[in-house]
């Protein structure tokens, strides 16, 4: 008689810890399961606790600092899994420390020509308080010490503002600090003009999603395979670029490349794209995919993170994070972009065929990465990936971890998919 090895009867559980505000904890906290195992967790960050019992379990965050407080049960009870992995999330608030005010200078240094005319609009922490400031020229916030959020807005068409905008300036108590915009202005050539850009694709497995098209860095647009986009603006000579092409389609001639708009008119290019069959082998290595953990709808203040990824051995690729529940405003998101072709300071730095996050290891991919965030920062992650079953299945596993920021979010997949070729 044979008998089956009974099924494992252990289980993981994933702690998190997602803080806002101002004054952040500096140390950190620290995660305790029943009373006993404890592990430190960033202020924005995770830590798993491997081979607990499967059932019920409590887990406590503790070492919270004064000004800062944990919403909802706190300690929680999670039911481990047997052979799999619970989550508990614990969601904290710091208030602003140091018993006073401070002041923010916000500087403007615009160049070029055709400056803008009217000037522009600063704006706190979204849309809090505002103030109109000259092309060259300074105005002075006072409110609360601590962190706080400073965009320029009202910027025409024909100029550029350089570094993260909007950006995060963190004001000292009793103090004052400074923040500079330095802004950088094209000729207009006395006028506007149009310039439509055409995507010609042929061959077989043509890119599904389409392609973007940005003109001078700055402005994007989706273009489908076969179809055309329009931008209107500043006549004179600009950049075109077409990114997001399948790795098994190739772009003829230069690109990005240079277009003159005439005042008044419209310019054409066209970009022809070749695609290869794909399927048959004969491929580098490549993990690919589109969806998102956490359990409510891709929404401001919801728990769900949602990616879009294709990312080969050869550390080519692109890949896109979105984390609803980390807001920088009331309606933006934390977002981690990395595309080496539209933007060359992102890049792929390794890619590791396997994973041992993954109950099968061979299904894993783990990847080293650059990339930006939407606040403008660049930042080193690891994705790691487990495509664990089919699409739907919830078996697939997703996690991007930022060791600089001691931040990271992990789960499995609960809409979408994870494909590793």
């Amino acid at each position: 008689m044979t008998c089956a090895a009974p099924p494992p009867q252990t289980g993981n559980l994933t702690v998190s810890a997602s803080t806002t505000g101002s004054n952040l904890d500096a140390d950190g906290y620290t995660a305790t399961v029943d009373g006993g195992a404890s592990q430190g967790v960033g202020t924005n960050g995770s830590v798993t606790f491997t081979g607990l019992s499967a059932g019920s379990h409590s887990v406590a965050l503790s070492g919270v600092a004064a000004n800062c407080s944990v919403s909802g049960a706190n300690p929680q009870t999670v039911t481990v899994p047997s052979g799999g992995t619970a989550t508990a999330s614990f969601t904290v608030t710091c208030a602003a420390t140091g018993g006073g005010n401070g002041t923010l200078a916000v500087t403007t240094s615009t160049t070029g020509s055709d400056l803008d005319p009217d000037g522009y609009t600063v704006t706190l922490d979204g849309g809090a308080t505002s103030q109109s400031i000259a092309t060259n020229g300074s105005v002075s916030f006072t409110g609360p010490a601590g962190n706080h959020s400073v965009a320029l807005s009202g910027v025409a068409a024909n100029c550029t503002v350089s570094g993260a905008n909007p950006r995060t300036v963190t004001v000292p108590s009793g103090g004052t600090v400074s923040t500079t915009f330095t802004v950088t202005c094209a000729p207009t050539g006395g006028g506007t003009g149009s310039l439509t850009v055409t995507a010609s694709t042929t061959g077989s497995s043509l890119d599904p999603d389409g392609y973007t098209v940005t003109i001078d860095g700055s402005f994007s647009q989706q273009i489908a395979t076969n179809g055309s986009v329009t931008f209107t603006g500043p006549s004179g000579d600009h950049s075109l670029l077409l990114s997001g092409v399948a790795s098994n389609c190739t772009v003829a001639g230069a690109n990005p490349r240079t277009v003159t708009v005439p005042s008044g008119g419209t310019a054409t290019t066209t970009f022809t794209v070749s695609c290869a069959p794909t399927g048959g082998g004969g491929g580098g290595v490549e993990v690919l995919g589109q969806g998102q953990i956490g359990s409510g709808s891709p929404t401001p203040g919801s728990d769900a993170t949602t990616f879009d990824f294709d990312v080969r051995a050869n550390l080519t690729g692109r890949f896109t994070g979105t984390d609803w529940a980390d807001l920088h405003s009331p309606t933006q998101p934390a977002t981690l972009t990395t595309d080496p072709v539209a933007d060359p300071a992102t890049s792929f730095t390794a890619y590791r065929n396997s994973s041992s996050a993954c109950s099968d290891p061979t299904r894993g991919v783990e990847v080293d990465a650059v990339g930006r965030e939407d606040t403008g920062n660049l930042v080193a992650y690891t994705l790691t990936v487990c495509d664990n079953g089919s699409a739907g299945s919830g078996n697939d596993f997703f996690r991007v971890f930022i060791p600089s920021e001691g931040f990271g979010v992990s789960g499995a997949v609960t809409r979408g998919d994870i494909s590793k070729r």
